[in-house]
């Protein structure tokens, strides 16, 4: 049974998983809707252009409607074999695979992530594709398919998986998704009985937790380490990680109330197992109660439950025990093998009540109980073994058919470094070949930052926008404390809405920069030409915004104007100060990266600038992406 896995490498399943349920309005995605309209036009559609459409309706409905996005990324499939475009065709299978995983159909969800990975095996040694693009794959594949395996309650081979994708998240130092993914392996390792590999994983969790700096990932694998190093008697060691996963969660009760509860348990069974204070323990396990709804997983809620049960078993309240334990037996569907520690808890009240025949039915109950889950466990790991066996053996035919394409690709550079000793031509395409590459790092690097705005400005709005309303309403009004918060809670939205502001997608840049410039008091926004939306706007927003923000930063300007110019041939941006005229001087790693991003999609940038005497920054896309 799934633990506590929604995290990085679970987030876009379980989106998945929820969207399918999700009413779908209008109003809620513009850009679907503008795009959809885009495929009336399908006659002056190139290929290209109309993969881009498919390809953003699919990922675009994933979160509303998953009957629209599995439908356009059925044509994004099949437009992928027309085109020979390979990397389309692995998104198009990993969005069907993550729609059939929304609706449990597990088998064909791991039918489709397969065949994303043979196309991406198909990618190696195609020009087209860079390392990373590959490595992105491969990584979100096998994290997909470990997350399936762990659904299913297939434990082997959810770890398998995982440890399929940690090569590529270590070798890129994703030290966030190294965490999680250690934790959820020690999870399965404490699921299964094998305490020291648990006990290893999520060490590992915790120094990949510690590298990233993200309190959340530190606080995952001491929750885990509480529990491991309380059943072994390790008191001391239990106390200290519980102390650290308790002073996270319950600062995060809201957005993380399963895991707090948990928390809470380990405490309160420190407290009743080691110390002997019931009173302690019934007040920690008292408000883990309070923390149980419908949402919280059903483990996590039987366990509660069961806590109940041990503080009245220690008072002598047995028909209060026995009403608890078996509300953990009912917390989840059917049997799991945490029921039985249930029915040896109800065999105990039972003796004391003097129940025999009662007490007969739960030792039944348990013996069949075990024979049962043994039998099936061995079953399970018969046939997992013989996948993971089926795997490797794949695995191994790919490495030598690899090995043998290395050394064809060694020979065809040697040969193809003598012919460009030979054609200067040879070298300027090489050095546009690079250029290409560097580009699409550069905007494989745009994709995440993109992403990363969205996620911190859901992240700003959600939950740091619930936590200030929460502290509004436990302060006086009219009180100093009350007026703060108002203002925190203002200037924490203005923040999100400008990360990536709704305005964009809506009614496009001209809109968006215009209500951004207006928060700024000494910012002006100037616009002519035509008001239409343009290519990459939600890049060339945040390349404004960085602009502006290191004029305000560091120019020391009484005055910055932003000026935006749309028409057919060209959009060009304009982004002047009156301030020191330092901004320009040696081409910073600020301004290098703005250049980079520009240069990514087809840009080009010119600075102009003397001290004391302002700046101005020029940037100009034309409409065939030429730069002059």
């Amino acid at each position: 049974m799934m633990k506590g896995f929604a995290y990085t490498l679970l987030i876009v399943a379980l989106l998945s998983a929820t969207s399918l349920r999700a009413q779908y309005s209008d109003h809620r995605n513009r850009k679907t809707d503008s795009l959809e309209m885009v495929l009336n036009n399908t006659n002056s559609l190139s290929d290209n252009d109309l993969m881009r459409t498919y390809i953003g309706l699919m990922w675009g409905y994933l979160q509303t409607d998953g009957e629209k996005s599995q439908h356009y990324a059925q044509n994004a499939l099949e437009l992928s074999h027309k085109m020979n475009a390979l990397n389309a065709r692995v998104d198009a299978l990993r969005i069907l695979g993550l729609n059939h995983y929304g609706r449990d159909d597990y088998e064909k969800a791991i039918e489709y992530y397969n065949d994303a990975l043979a196309v991406t095996e198909q990618m190696n040694g195609d020009k087209r594709y860079s390392e990373a693009d590959i490595d992105d794959n491969m990584s979100s594949l096998y994290g997909s398919i470990a997350n399936v395996y762990n659904m299913e309650g297939k434990a082997q081979l959810a770890i398998h998986y995982y440890q399929l994708a940690l090569p590529f998240f270590e070798k890129h130092g994703w030290m966030e998704s190294t965490a999680i993914l250690y934790h959820n392996v020690a999870d399965l390792y404490h699921g299964m009985g094998n305490v020291d590999e648990a006990e290893r994983n999520e060490l590992k969790s915790l120094e990949a937790a510690k590298s990233s700096g993200d309190s959340l990932l530190i606080a995952l694998p001491h929750k885990g380490l509480a529990k491991l190093y309380l059943g072994r008697g390790d008191v001391g060691k239990a106390e200290e990680s519980v102390q650290i996963s308790h002073d996270y969660y319950s600062r995060h009760k809201a957005e993380e109330s399963s895991d707090y509860i948990v928390t809470l348990l380990t405490m309160a069974r420190i407290q009743l197992n080691h110390y002997q204070d019931v009173e302690k323990a019934e007040t920690l396990v008292d408000e883990a109660l309070e923390w149980v709804d419908e949402e919280t997983w059903s483990e996590t809620a039987g366990d509660a439950y069961n806590a109940v049960c041990e503080i009245a078993m220690e008072r002598k309240q047995w028909r209060k025990a026995e009403e608890y334990a078996w509300k953990a037996i009912n917390a989840g569907e059917g049997e799991t093998y945490n029921d039985l520690g249930s029915f040896v808890y109800l065999t105990q009240i039972y003796a004391e009540l003097g129940e025999t025949q009662k007490v007969n039915e739960c030792v039944v109950k348990i013996f069949n109980g075990m024979e049962a889950f043994a039998t099936a466990n061995y079953q399970s790991s018969l046939s997992q073994m013989e996948v993971i066996y089926e795997t490797e053996k794949k695995q191994a035919a790919i490495e030598q058919l690899e090995n043998e394409r290395r050394w064809y690709t060694i020979g065809s550079i040697l040969v193809g470094f003598i012919l460009l000793l030979l054609m200067v031509l040879f070298f300027l395409l090489w050095r546009n070949v690079r250029q290409s590459k560097q580009n699409a790092v550069v905007k494989a690097k745009l994709d995440g930052e993109l992403g990363e705005r969205v996620r911190i400005a859901h992240d700003l709005h959600d939950r740091m926008g619930g936590l200030l309303t929460a502290i509004k309403q436990n302060v006086t009004t009219e009180s100093q404390v009350d007026k703060l918060t108002d203002e925190a809670i203002r200037e924490m939205r203005n923040v999100a809405h400008h990360l990536l502001p709704g305005a964009l997608q809506r009614h496009g840049l001209r809109t968006a920069l215009y209500d951004y410039c207006q928060t700024m008091k000494k910012v002006s926004f100037a616009f002519y030409g035509e008001d239409k939306h343009i290519e990459h706007e939600e890049v060339t927003y945040c390349i404004v915004h960085e602009l502006v923000n290191n004029a305000v930063k560091s120019a020391e300007a009484s005055h910055i104007q932003v000026q935006l110019i749309v028409n057919e041939e060209s959009t060009t941006i304009n982004v002047s100060d009156d301030g020191n005229g330092m901004i320009g001087q040696n081409d910073g790693m600020g301004l290098q990266n703005i250049r980079e991003r520009v240069e990514a999609i087809g840009g080009k940038m010119d600075v102009y600038a003397k001290p004391g005497e302002g700046s101005e920054i020029n940037i100009e896309f034309t409409k065939d992406g030429k730069k002059d």
